[in-house]
């Protein structure tokens, strides 16, 4: 499973785990979507989770490919803040510093 940005038809993106085991449905794990509020700081970024009160939001909720424009890989920040949440904790360093 990958950490992916599905977005639906309706214009509506959430993150998840994602299995795609066939071209007719996708298995999202864990799905939330990401929220960015204003601050007097600057914008912050948090998670809402999707259908999180569903016996399936763990084991993975089935959607039809029929429902989804696009798959995208999101950056390496928000990968990380997700992996925070609901992954190993580990992150992946967005650059390699210089020598």
């Amino acid at each position: 499973m990958t950490i992916k940005l599905v977005t639906f038809k309706t214009n509506h993106t959430i993150l998840a785990e994602i299995d795609c085991t066939n071209e007719e449905q996708v298995v999202l794990k864990q799905p939330v979507q990401v929220i960015v509020q204003p601050t007097e700081k600057g914008p912050m970024m948090g998670f809402a989770p999707f259908l999180e009160f569903c016996e399936e939001f763990k084991s993975g909720i089935k959607i039809s490919m029929d429902n989804i424009l696009c798959i995208t890989s999101p950056t390496r920040e928000l990968e990380n803040q997700y992996n925070k949440v609901f992954g190993s904790g580990i992150e992946i360093a967005s650059s390699i510093p210089p020598v």
